[in-house]
């Protein structure tokens, strides 16, 4: 049976290990990202996930919130307000699951210790904060 190899252990702010951190930026994505950010200072493995938490939580909020305001919308309009109301269902349903999928993905790789990044709301990242990301 092949051992895991633990992350290398760096100067941290927290005294917890690289992966436990990075680890709870990723279950608490936009709060936990938003402490770690900054109390931790000299792991760059951490900040990077603080940095993935934050954009991460922010556009899945955006999202659910840009779905309800079009659904709240749409929704009312007489006529085809029942068809915009099932779509917008499906929509948020879809977004929720893709998430949720997601969420569990980051903190896995999270605790194991690797660099990985959230498919679209990364590049948000890299824009802001290239040296982090």
């Amino acid at each position: 049976m092949a051992e895991a190899i633990p992350p290398p252990m760096t100067a941290s702010d927290t005294g917890l290990p690289s992966n436990v951190a990075a680890g709870i930026c990723a279950i608490f994505h936009l709060l936990g990202g938003i402490v770690f950010y900054f109390i931790e200072t000299k792991d760059l493995f951490v900040r990077h996930w603080a940095i993935q938490s934050i954009f991460f939580g922010g556009g899945w909020i955006g999202a659910f919130l840009a779905i309800s305001i079009f659904s709240g919308i749409l929704s009312h309009l007489p006529g085809i307000g029942l068809i915009f109301a099932l779509l917008f269902g499906l929509v948020y349903f879809v977004v929720w699951l893709g998430g949720i999928i997601l969420w569990v993905i980051g903190i896995v790789q999270a605790l194991l210790g690797q660099r990985w990044e959230y498919p679209v709301v990364s590049r948000l990242g890299k824009r802001y904060f290239p040296n982090l990301c």
